[in-house]
């Protein structure tokens, strides 16, 4: 505990970019201990990662049923980039591969991270924090396993995702947990109007017209919205929105889809509902500009894990203790420890205790 307790002071520490050595400087211990308890240590992440996820569920789950509010599951990955390693490295970093980033726009060598987050419109916490690939499983694959630990909402629920996973066996597996899904589609996705074998992208270059659609405002955006509902290969019915940005109409380069299973939303509350899962690119860049989720060097793909783990930690802990967004929640906890040293060192003068013995326990 004293180690968690440790790693999560460094990660909440303005400038924490992710090295043991940083974490190490907030312990008693040397970095190799640090390291040697994420990597091989002997305590039960799997039982942390079970009650953090827990936990998050239930505070959502509450906080919805205050606010009248539906239950949304955020699910993406982000990729962390790192140096490939030399054919000669004798102990090369664990679980690195060729990934593709949707920040460079390419594909990198690094760790792909999967996240869920679970959110009732305002707040967002972690629910799962994994490293793609591991146990050689698939990214749909993986998602699956995590969509069928949902607990089962007792509100309606919503799983919102982006175009890389909106497909039927993670619908289904989101559908026996109570969720419908929201999200984005491929413009060559098959659409069956009136029977019809198109693409999405077809039909709407050849049949769709200003006058068919619906101006939309999405926030502080409009949007020519055509509403499909029915049959999409291996979706037996569902709701499709074929969208274009207001000046826009006709543009093949800005047509956009959704996908939603719940039929019975209007379009509006669709696309309100969608703009939540925005939630999870910030949550990745946050974690990364904050808690140094990409910095890290550690070998040990069970370390990396951990490491993440403490993270979603620090995370839940920010967001819950100061009652705000991660962002704000972060700087509120370093003003608290930026406090507490000052204290330490009042007190010190006060107490007469000398100056090497006070220096010993603060971090300069």
């Amino acid at each position: 505990m004293k180690h968690i307790v440790d790693i999560m002071t460094s990660v909440t520490s303005k400038g924490f970019s992710g090295k043991t050595t940083e974490m190490s400087a907030y312990s008693d211990n040397h970095r190799t201990t640090i390291s040697h308890f994420l990597c091989k240590g002997k305590w039960e992440d799997e039982r942390l990662a079970n009650k953090l996820s827990t936990e998050s569920h239930v505070r959502i789950s509450q906080s919805a049923q205050k606010k009248n509010s539906p239950i949304f599951i955020e699910l993406d990955d982000t990729a962390n980039q790192k140096k490939k390693p030399s054919s000669q490295a004798k102990k090369p970093m664990e679980g690195g591969a060729f990934v593709y980033s949707h920040l460079l726009g390419k594909t990198v060598w690094g760790h792909q991270a999967m996240a869920a987050l679970v959110s009732d419109g305002d707040t967002s916490l972690c629910y799962k924090l994994e490293l793609c690939g591991k146990d050689g499983l698939g990214k749909i694959k993986q998602a699956i396993i995590i969509a069928e630990s949902l607990p089962v909402p007792e509100r309606p629920g919503y799983a919102l995702i982006d175009s890389w996973y909106t497909c039927p066996d993670l619908i289904d597996a989101f559908s026996k947990r109570g969720y419908h899904t929201i999200g984005a589609l491929k413009t060559n996705r098959i659409i069956y109007p009136q029977g019809i074998h198109i693409s999405i992208s077809e039909f709407a270059s050849a049949h769709i017209r200003k006058s068919d659609s619906s101006l939309v405002t999405v926030g502080k955006d409009k949007y020519w919205m055509y509403r499909y509902e029915g049959k999409l290969n291996k979706i037996a019915n569902a709701v499709v929105l074929i969208s274009y940005p207001e000046g826009a109409f006709g543009n093949p380069k800005a047509l956009r889809a959704f996908l939603c299973t719940d039929t019975e939303l209007d379009t509006p509350t669709i696309l309100q509902y969608y703009r939540n899962r925005w939630d999870i690119e910030v949550f990745f860049k946050q974690q990364k500009n904050i808690f140094g989720f990409g910095g890290y060097q550690i070998r040990s793909a069970k370390g990396i894990e951990r490491f993440w783990l403490i993270l979603s930690l620090a995370s839940f802990y920010c967001i819950v203790s100061r009652s705000a967004p991660l962002g704000e929640a972060a700087r509120d906890c370093r003003t608290v420890i930026s406090y507490d040293y000052a204290c330490l060192i009042y007190c010190a003068g006060r107490d007469g205790i000398p100056f090497d013995a006070v220096r010993a326990n603060c971090i300069w």
